[in-house]
């Protein structure tokens, strides 16, 4: 299986947005990224909702990673 390649990006807001969106994603059982993704998801683009859920799919599972055999 190819491995494929994963872009990051950073964004600019104060410690108080940043605590407190981590707070309400760790609340709901998702990581920070998860819940960004899928806020993206419910702007509206179709295209851009069919990414973030394919992604999310796709996303490596939390943890240690499992060798294949």
């Amino acid at each position: 299986m190819a491995k494929t390649s994963r872009s990051q990006f950073q964004i600019d807001v104060s410690p108080a947005v940043r605590n407190r969106a981590k707070a309400v994603a760790y609340g709901r059982g998702l990581k920070l990224t998860e819940f960004i993704l899928l806020a993206f998801a419910k702007m509206g683009d179709e295209e851009l909702t069919r990414l973030v859920k394919q992604d999310l799919e796709n996303r490596a599972e939390r943890g240690r990673p499992v060798k294949e055999k």
